[in-house]
Formats: C-alpha cells, structure tokens, sequence
C-alpha cells in the first residue's frame, strides 16, 4: 500500500512538473509572437502614416539605423540643447556632494539664496499646471500630500464627485462626452490662469508625474510655440497622445484650441463619445496644423507611461492599441527611460510609497562624514575623568591617582552597583 502511494505521488508531481514546463514554454512562445505581431503591426502602421499627407508626423531626422536599430544621431543631443538653454539664461550648473546637502548643507543655509538645487531652480523657471482628473477620491487625495506640491498650480476635477477637504471642482453644466468635459474644462483654466499658463499637463488619478523630469524635457522649448506632448498612438485614422499616459500642452496650442473652442455649443457639439477625449484633442489639433511629436530618449524608450512601472518592467503588459498603434514604437527590450515623466500608480499607498522613496530616503554613502561625524566635545577623554573628579568630589591634584585609586574614590561613594545605576548612594 506504502509503494502504491508513492508511486502516485511520483506519477503526479511528474505530471505537475512537465504541466509547469509546457505552460511556461508556451507562455514565452506566445510572449515572443506578441512582440513580433506589435514590432510587425507598429512598423506598418508608421509606414502607412509617412506615406499620407501628414508628413509632419514623421519628420524623424535626429534617428539613423545602428545595427539593425533607430538610434538617435548625437545621443547627447537634449543635454547639449539643456546646456545650451542654462547659458542663455545665465546659469552655471555645479555638482554638489548629495550627503553634504542632506546633512549639513541644509542646516547652514536654509536662507541662502544664491545657491539652489536645479530641480528648485527649474521650479520658479518653468510653470506647470497639473489637471487632475477624479474617478476615486481617495487616489486624488493622495496626489495632493505627495507629487502635487511639486506643480506650481493644480486643479481637481470630477463630473459627479465633491469632497469638503479636496477643493474639486464640478463644473456648472451638464456634460454629454467626456470631450466637452476637457474643452469645458481648458476654457475654465484658460479663464483664470491665462497669465501665468505656460504649461499644462492633463492625467487621470491613477498616473504619477515626475515634474523634475518634464521640466528639464520643456526647458528648451518655447511654450508660446506649438507643442503637443505624450505617448502618440495612430488609430481610426488619427494621431493622439492616449490619456492613459497623459498628454501635454504648451500655452501655444493650448490657446489655439480654446480661441477654436471658446463657449459651450462648441465645446459639447464637436465630441460625441465618452472616454475618447484624447482622440478628440489630438483630431481637433491636428485641424490647427499641430501633431504629436516624438517624445522618446537617445535609447528609443518612452517617457510617458499609461502603465505601471512593475508591469512594464516585466513585459507583462499584452498587445492592445497602445503598443500595436504607438506612432512612435519604444523599444520592447528596454522598457523605460532614466527621464520617465509619467507611470500608472493604481493604489494610494503605493503613491505614498513610491514619493516616499523618490523624495524623503536618503542613502547615506560618505564613510565618517556628516551623517557618521562624532559629536564635538570640548573635552578630550583624558580630561572627561578629571573633570567628573573634580565636580563629584572637589579633587583638583591627579599626579598619584591610579587605576585603582579612581575605583576605591567612586566605591566609597557608590557602595553597590544597582545604586550606582539608579545614583541611589550613601554619603560617606
């Protein structure tokens, strides 16, 4: 009975295991074709594209074929235009000891003003607007404690919800596509924030933005031109950026978009359907001569994300229209840009996670330094016993106090050791 029991469980772990072999070989089969069908799919799509009259889109002069790869020309070529933009406007760039500035840099000059970390420098320079767009509460809420602070304005905004903390804003009209929505909402930021707008970037409450990074993407662009930035995508015959990964407008398109669409009939008579407001924006831009443009790195890898960063990182994401129709492929083999500006985070706590990482851990690296310094004393050690001396029993002389001397002083004092810890001694 014994070896008839183990000869079936040999028979069905046996059978477990080829079952776990050939599942996992087809899984990687199938993985393998998927990325052949959207390199496949996103190459004709392209080829289609440049054969039509919208040249425009695929004036891609920057890239040349390496080794069977689109590479860009001068891999360093945003760093140079970046450089070149800092010396324009009069500023020198330093590197700074990071373990420095977090330990003791920040104590000393808090009031500095002459010196200021690029990020913060990039900050007062480059004016973002952030155009939140709430499904849950919760994530909005989120957003607002952790990368929010970084934009130099943010607007919530919600077709139903309102909230007594969150300053969401309900726009006083009915809505029939989530495309007036965005145009009812462009004219009410163009409204009130016209003077200032330079930038603005439009995302759903379960995206992360990484403002440091669009800033330095922006900073050598003139936002009175035309920009229109994101993950471009061409279907039902029209290039937009998707909204899944979010989508920027510097104050030259933003304007001719709202002076095109500048009362209510307009806004709710040219979009019919919901959640296609992206490929409303990117149609009714592309009648005013303006097109999404390549925003990918030297490495051919994205920036803006319409998903999560750990199922991107491990190719779990399966072909759907935001790959197979990308205008402007990234590379399947590296997923994501050191300059990423944007990536899904469904969860608050993840939110809080990820800011926490990116923005309040340090990882202190200088060995005896700052973090690691001793505290200063005015004392050396060998003066610390004959001060104690000195204070506990007015003894001035120490030319004949031994070792065992010091130890016979400080017994007649403290008769046990428990009263030594507690100073519950008796006076002799």
């Amino acid at each position: 009975m014994f070896v008839n029991l183990m000869r079936g469980k040999s028979i069905f772990i046996i059978g477990f295991f080829i079952g776990f072999i050939a599942t996992l070989f087809t899984y990687k089969i199938q993985k393998i074709n998927n990325n052949n069908i959207i390199n496949l799919k996103s190459i004709n799509n392209y080829d289609n594209i440049c054969n039509d009259e919208t040249s425009k889109l695929c004036k891609n002069e920057k890239y040349q074929l390496i080794n069977g790869k689109w590479r860009i020309k001068n891999k360093n070529e945003k760093h140079l235009e970046y450089q070149k933009w800092l010396k324009t406007n009069n500023i020198k760039i330093s590197n700074i000891n990071i373990d420095y500035y977090q330990y003791y840099y920040k104590l000393l000059n808090n009031n500095n003003n002459n010196t200021l970390l690029e990020s913060k420098w990039l900050e007062k320079k480059i004016h973002i607007i952030c155009i939140v767009f709430v499904n849950k509460l919760k994530l909005a809420k989120a957003i607002n404690n952790t990368w929010g602070s970084r934009c130099n304005k943010l607007y919530f905004f919600s077709e139903k919800l309102i909230d007594n903390e969150l300053p969401v804003i309900k726009l006083p009209i009915k809505l029939t596509s989530s495309w007036q929505m965005l145009c009812e909402t462009m004219n009410y930021i163009w409204n009130i924030d016209n003077k200032l707008l330079q930038w603005t970037i439009f995302i759903k409450d379960d995206t992360m933005i990484l403002l440091e990074n669009l800033r330095y993407f922006v900073a050598g662009l003139d936002f009175n031109n035309d920009y229109y930035l994101g993950h471009p995508i061409y279907f039902w015959g029209q290039a937009y950026n998707v909204a899944q990964a979010g989508y920027v407008l510097s104050r030259g398109a933003f304007k001719k978009i709202v002076e095109t669409f500048d009362d209510n009939y307009k806004c709710s008579s040219s979009g019919k359907y919901w959640k296609k407001e992206d490929f409303y924006l990117g149609k009714h831009l592309s009648m005013l001569n303006i097109y999404p443009i390549d925003t990918r790195d030297y490495r051919m890898r994205g920036i803006f994300h319409g998903y999560s960063l750990q199922l991107l990182f491990w190719g779990y994401v399966g072909p759907s229209n935001y790959f197979t129709h990308a205008l402007y492929p990234p590379d399947d083999k590296n997923c994501c840009s050191t300059k990423s500006i944007t990536f899904s985070v469904t969860e608050s706590d993840k939110l809080y996670t990820i800011n926490y990482i990116l923005y309040h851990l340090n990882v202190f690296n200088c060995m005896n330094y700052y973090g690691k310094k001793m505290a200063p004393t005015k004392l050396s050690e060998n003066e610390v016993w004959k001060m104690a001396l000195t204070e506990e029993f007015n003894i001035t002389y120490f030319d004949n106090i031994t070792q065992n001397i010091y130890y016979e002083i400080w017994r007649s004092r403290y008769e046990e050791p428990a009263q030594f810890i507690n100073r519950d001694y008796t006076q002799t």
